[in-house]
This record gives structure tokens, C-alpha cells and sequence, in this order.
């Protein structure tokens, strides 16, 4: 019998819902914040990391193709409903916000914006 090594990092890591959330609200608020510097490299490399939670937290729409004007990335649509980040993560996981996912990322139609603060007034 081998006696496990404490020191090994583990095999796999686990994420409650909030913490999920939490994680994919730091990376899109850095996403913002990298474009904005334009720090393209790197944008890439955060997006990358945002379409794989996305998945894993079930945000699992199909691919679409906006014809009205290009949707919002979250953080961009929480700044317009005046939330944070992580909120507005927490509606289009429970389907309470309509989105679309354009290259496996949950993006939020400006008018779906305007539908969620006209049922929230």
C-alpha cells in the first residue's frame, strides 16, 4: 500500500453553482477590461477559459447568428441593467434573460435587455 502524497496537487476540482458563477463573472469583467487595452493576445486566451465554464455550468444554447446588431457580452448587458456581472450570469443560468452563444459564449440581446427591465419595472 503507497501512502498518498499530500503534496500532489488533486486529479480534478470541484465548483458550487456560486462559486462557478463567480469565476465566469471575473473572467468576463477581464475580458472587458483586455479589449478595452486592447490586449488582444490575451483576450483569446480569457475567452478560451469562458467557453469551457460556460459549458460545464450548462449555458448550452446552440450557436446563433444576430440579425439586429451585434449582441452584448454579460458584463456589457449588467452594466446596462445597472448588476453585477455575477447577477447577471445568475439569470441566464436559470433562463430568466434571453441570450444566444456566439462562439461558445453566452452573449445577451440588447433587446432582451430591454424585455428584462420592462417585466422587472
Amino acid at each position: 500500500m503507497t501512502v498518498p502524497n499530500d503534496r500532489e496537487p488533486p486529479g480534478d476540482v470541484q465548483y458550487t453553482l456560486e462559486e462557478g458563477l463567480d469565476l465566469l463573472a471575473a473572467l468576463e469583467e477581464a475580458r472587458d477590461a483586455l479589449i478595452v487595452t486592447d490586449h488582444l493576445a490575451e483576450v483569446s486566451q480569457v475567452e478560451h477559459h469562458i467557453r469551457l465554464l460556460s459549458r460545464r455550468l450548462g449555458f448550452d444554447q446552440t450557436e446563433a447568428a444576430m440579425a439586429d446588431g451585434d449582441p452584448l457580452r454579460a458584463a456589457q448587458a449588467a452594466r446596462r441593467l445597472g448588476i453585477p456581472t455575477k447577477e447577471l450570469l445568475r439569470l441566464v443560468h436559470e433562463r430568466k434573460i434571453r441570450y444566444v452563444m456566439l462562439d461558445g459564449i453566452a452573449h445577451i440581446p440588447a433587446d432582451a435587455v430591454d424585455e428584462y427591465q420592462a417585466k422587472a419595472s
